[in-house]
């Protein structure tokens, strides 16, 4: 059965790459599964819009896995792609179990999520996106918050969030399953729900149509969670030299990516917005890119106390891999900055 269930994956993750186009013709091809669709994994959007692949020699071809983040480890696991770009959570799950990954890029160091609510939600408690911080967490008691899943990422924020503000995550407030951001856009609109949290363009959007309006940001508003590794990329190990060539040249497509987005962040989201979001709103695009800039501006580049801070939010959130990690000693085995620091000196 689970060799049934491999040659089925293989056969998955191959079509999906033979049906996207190549971005340039070049010497050598890098796969790379993403875990999911969001525009949280900037640099890799901006290096397939501005093809920074091309003047590595690189071919980059992606494919957004149909199962998430563990159906990208999955492929990379089994040799379908050269890489995986996935949350660093699912990474260490991964980890716990003995797999073979290492961390060779961040590429957003932020969480990106940020909570939006209702026009009737600031009338109703008063509370201004300007107040003081736990002002604004302490207005969410009773709130019901809309989330694409329950038991996902968002609720986990949403509970982590209300607990930092001294509510009972449990009781104080309620957790609607809702579904897209589309269905979650049209609950605060229908006030169906208080709130929700999503990563960028979603408050944008809201904003602009009247709908809501950004009350926290999590990334900006909490230290912890301004410098960890969010999103990442990952290898397969052991990693030989040819692999290492190939991160090391992928790494520096994404540094060119992240240098174009922070100096030129407008005609970068436009590329962007212009090929891999064509019915999205230009303006939520430059909106996002500018938001989520903060995030890719470290090159890459990961460091112990970054890698701590992720072990301190996995934990206050409840995750247990059923292994203890530790951010020191994890370095050049669970994580390196080794590809990064040989791509900058390029």
């Amino acid at each position: 059965m689970s060799s049934i269930t491999g040659l089925t994956r293989a056969m998955t993750i191959a079509a999906a790459l033979l049906l996207l186009p190549t971005l340039a013709s070049a010497e050598e091809t890098v796969r790379i599964a993403q875990g999911f669709a969001s525009l949280s994994f900037l640099p890799l959007w901006g290096a397939r819009a501005l093809n920074s692949f091309a003047p590595q020699g690189l071919t980059g071809t992606v494919v957004v896995s149909p199962g998430g983040d563990p159906a990208a480890l999955a492929a990379l696991d089994a040799g379908d792609v050269d890489l995986a770009a996935v949350g660093t959570e699912s990474v260490l799950r991964a980890a716990a179990k003995g797999q073979p990954f290492e961390i060779v890029y961040n590429l957003m160091s932020k969480v990106t999520l940020e909570v939006v609510v209702a026009p009737s939600f600031l009338e109703k408690t008063g509370v201004k996106p300007g107040d003081p911080l736990q002002k604004r967490i302490a207005a969410l008691k009773g709130a019901t918050i809309g989330v694409a899943a329950v038991g996902g990422t968002q609720e986990t924020a949403a509970r982590w969030l209300v607990a930092k503000g001294g509510l009972d995550p449990k009781s104080d407030i309620s957790i609607a399953q809702v579904g897209s951001p589309l269905a979650l856009q049209a609950a605060l609109e229908n006030k169906r729900i208080d709130a929700f949290v999503l990563s960028p363009p979603e408050g944008y959007l809201a904003t602009k149509s009247g709908a809501g309006t950004i009350l926290i940001s999590l990334g900006d508003d909490f230290p912890l969670l301004a410098n960890q590794p969010y999103l990442v990329l990952v290898a397969k190990k052991p990693i030989n030299d040819k692999a290492s060539a190939l991160i090391v040249k992928t790494a520096q497509a994404m540094q060119a990516a992240s240098t174009a987005l922070l100096k030129n962040p407008e005609p970068t989201a436009q590329a962007i917005q212009k090929q891999f979001f064509v019915k999205a709103d230009p303006g939520a695009i430059d909106a996002a890119v500018k938001s989520l800039n903060s995030g890719v501006a470290g090159g890459g580049k990961l460091d112990v106390q970054a890698f701590q801070n992720q072990l301190v939010f996995s934990k206050e959130v409840g995750t247990n891999f059923g292994k203890e990690f530790d951010a020191a000693a994890s370095q050049n085995d669970l994580w390196t900055n080794s590809f990064v620091e040989r791509a900058a000196q390029k």
